[in-house]
């Protein structure tokens, strides 16, 4: 894949394990964006705050969903049929 010029250069990239398994890449780039990887989708963006006073902290929150949501619903069939296969 080749790079758009107008791309801004990646500064940063690095993955972090959680405890369950998942992976979470985090990379930042040269024009001060932020990109975040997130195994194991979908997801819902459950909380998003992202503006303020330059003492505010920006905050996403992901989640499989709440009960009923599709999202929630397939996150529950792929942890049992992990735990049914290990076992």
């Amino acid at each position: 894949m080749v790079k758009s010029p107008d791309s801004p250069d990646n500064v940063f990239s690095e993955w972090v394990a959680l405890p369950d398994g998942r992976r979470i890449r985090v990379m930042a780039y040269e024009d001060g964006s932020i990109r975040f990887r997130v195994d194991g989708a979908p997801y819902v963006l459950a909380e998003a705050f992202l503006s303020g006073s330059s003492q505010d902290k920006a905050i996403l929150k992901l989640s499989p969903g709440k009960n009923g949501s599709a999202a929630y619903r397939n996150w529950v069939a792929d942890k049992t049929a992990k735990t049914d296969a290990s076992e």
